[in-house]
């Protein structure tokens, strides 16, 4: 009996998924391809390419000459939904989490923020404080104060602003709910006794919508541009969050723009 893909099977998927990604975004795709990422025999890769082109008809093309396979330009993906960072990490080395084929710094470079993050175990009494809702006791430094200040929290929730995690959390010491940033923390105790909030987090709870536009100052083509570089549908953006977060989605996107810097490209509707 031949060498056969069984689509249902996760390692046959896998090699499918393989050919779908090369061919979309690299124009091309042959035997030793997969026999390089899989391990797998010629004629099991003979197969596979069979099996891809069973599958998605007329999306492949067999070159003679180059003995390999070449996308057509009106291919359509059938397996998933084509990712950008995908592809850089798969084909470019670009470490993102995906299966690598080689490793290409001329053709890409990433520039990350700095890892803002607490202590290991800092960052496990917070989670198991959530998750049991229970009190904490934990060394907090300000950007104003000198030392760290013991505070007493019961934190219900965590957020991220893109940036660094933050635990939304009850303060005794205020009497409300406030933010505090996990890295800012020198140490925490074990959690404590469960809390039983005396109200709830409404601005954590309350769901906000902000709609954006293109910055009406800028000209009509540039309008356009930040119109497609935003995925505007109507000239406008729409993001939904939790209005506790509302400050930290305008600080991202820089609105309002700071004194004396570039003019901002969006503005805020509502």
């Amino acid at each position: 009996m031949g060498n056969t893909t069984n689509r249902d099977q996760w390692a046959g998927r896998e090699r499918l998924l393989f050919i779908e990604r090369a061919a979309w975004w690299r124009g091309v795709v042959n035997r030793q391809d997969l026999r390089a990422m899989f391990g797998i025999s010629a004629a099991q890769s003979s197969a596979d390419l069979q099996g891809y082109q069973e599958l998605n008809p007329g999306a492949l093309a067999y070159n003679l000459k180059t003995k390999r396979y070449e996308a057509r330009p009106e291919m359509s993906c059938v397996l998933h939904e084509p990712s950008l960072d995908e592809a850089v990490a798969i084909f470019w080395g670009a470490s993102l989490g995906f299966p690598r084929v080689g490793v290409d710094p001329r053709k890409v470079a990433l520039t990350m923020p700095p890892q803002r993050r607490a202590d290991s175990n800092v960052e496990r009494r917070v989670f198991l404080a959530i998750e049991q809702g229970r009190r904490l006791h934990v060394r907090y430094g300000s950007v104003s104060g000198k030392s760290g200040k013991r505070r007493e929290i019961a934190p219900h929730a965590l957020g991220h602003d893109g940036l660094r995690w933050h635990a939304r959390a009850w303060c005794f010491g205020n009497g409300e709910y406030r933010d505090f940033v996990l890295g800012r923390m020198g140490d925490a105790e074990w959690p404590g006794v469960e809390f039983e909030p005396p109200e709830p987090d409404a601005a954590w709870e309350t769901k906000v919508t902000l709609v954006f536009q293109a910055n009406r100052s800028l000209e009509a083509e540039q309008r356009s541009s930040i119109e497609r570089d935003y995925g505007m549908k109507n000239g406008l953006l729409k993001l939904t969050v939790s209005e506790a977060m509302r400050e930290y989605v305008l600080a991202q996107l820089r609105i309002p723009a700071e004194e004396g810097a570039r003019p901002r490209h969006l503005d805020l509707v509502d």
